[in-house]
């Protein structure tokens, strides 16, 4: 090895020494004086020092190869992975764009492997899902351990110590340890929103998938399949009938019965957009908190048929003013007009008294001041109307 080892220097070197000699042969430096054999020094430890670089790369990129490929497999690649903490004893690891994701315990432990994706479960359940690319199973988030092999086509998330699975082409509601808890008898629609427990209730389709009811935990029909659909919000349910829209707590007890309007639960309130685009608030009881909510007032402005030429002050450097230049084309004349306009439902406006006194109703997509007291006023169509200034149409 030693022998091997010192034929291999002198090689390096008598070529090292070889091609400085040719570059001082090209350079005109082959003469023997002091300058020449100093210039054939400098050139030649130059060059060793150049290959002995591109060496020691070279060398450095095969170790870190060999060590990648051979001794450190997840040295090098557990950095293209991205961690995902589910509890102090499991965690998720993936790729982007890879199909390759595992799950890893805390004692470095792969429990699971070969994941696509995962949906961890809602409230305080503890199963995550995943799909091996074919089938889906569940783990157990806080341990790591596999809990049920996958062998559904298609399947959800736990809710309520439930999930929905595909057996088949039918639904099922399985429990934590895989055994059917609830078999509605009703076809799986793939892609279809829901299947989820909320509150101890579950949204679900009729046989022919066009209307809904709700089912409780044992599986019982607390509200019959005959609604055009029916959301959760926190703890409530706004459920859809022929065009109308009603609220729901949980206890199944209604606090707004069926109005023609588009309800909204955010801010510890219920907010009703009715079908004349009017406003109106309930609180969380369903009592009524403002009849005629007005989301915001505005003035409005019109053109006076008026023109003037404009000037523009000019200043020095040191910011004194030293002229005026007067525009080129002159600028129409806007004045106030004596009432405003106020919005109600989201881009829908009425007409308000300078009082505030509302004189029409939120009808109009758009209102535009034509002179003081006249006003144009297009509804979602873009026709539109002139209405004076108490809201009676000019003929």
């Amino acid at each position: 090895m030693k022998r091997a080892i010192i034929l291999l220097w002198k090689g390096l070197t008598g070529i090292i020494a070889a091609t400085a000699n040719w570059f001082t042969v090209i350079l005109g430096m082959q003469d023997e004086s002091k300058y020449g054999k100093f210039i054939r020094r400098v050139v030649g430890g130059s060059f060793a020092l150049i290959m002995l670089l591109l060496a020691g790369s070279a060398l450095s990129s095969c170790i870190d190869h060999i060590r990648c490929k051979y001794w450190a497999y997840n040295y090098c690649h557990i950095s293209s992975y991205t961690p995902q903490y589910l509890s102090r004893n499991a965690t998720y690891y993936s790729q982007e764009y890879q199909t390759d994701g595992y799950v890893e315990t805390r004692d470095g432990k792969k429990t699971v492997k070969d994941i696509h994706w995962i949906a961890k479960p809602l409230g305080n359940d503890s199963l995550v899902c995943y799909s091996d690319g074919v089938n889906r199973g569940y783990f157990n988030m806080l341990t790591g351990e596999l809990i049920i092999k996958p062998q559904y086509r298609h399947a959800w998330v736990f809710s309520d110590g439930l999930a929905s699975v595909d057996d088949n082409g039918w639904i099922k509601f399985i429990d934590t340890k895989g055994d059917v808890a609830i078999d509605p008898k009703i076809p799986y629609i793939t892609g279809a929103d829901g299947y989820v427990f909320h509150n101890g209730h579950c949204v679900l389709h009729n046989d022919r998938r066009d209307k809904f009811g709700m089912i409780d935990k044992h599986g019982n029909w607390v509200m019959k399949a005959e609604y055009d659909y029916i959301q959760p919000v926190d703890t409530f349910w706004i459920a859809s009938k022929r065009g109308k829209q009603c609220v729901i707590k949980d206890d199944m007890k209604v606090i707004i019965p069926f109005i023609d309007a588009d309800l909204y639960i955010s801010g510890g309130q219920i907010t009703a957009e009715m079908a004349d685009h009017t406003l109106r608030t309930y609180d969380l009881q369903g009592n009524i908190t403002d009849a005629f909510l007005i989301s915001g007032v505005e003035n409005l402005v019109y053109e006076t048929g008026e023109l003037r030429y404009l000037k523009t002050n000019n200043g020095d450097e040191e910011g004194n003013v030293i002229g005026e230049t007067e525009d080129l084309n002159p600028t129409p004349i806007h004045k106030t007009s004596r009432c405003k306009r106020y919005e109600a439902a989201n881009g829908w406006y009425g007409l308000m008294s300078p009082e505030g006194k509302v004189l029409t109703n939120p009808n109009y997509s758009e209102i535009t001041a034509i002179s003081y007291d006249l006003y144009l006023c297009k509804n979602g169509s873009m026709s539109g109307e002139v209405l004076n200034g108490r809201g009676m149409k000019v003929k």
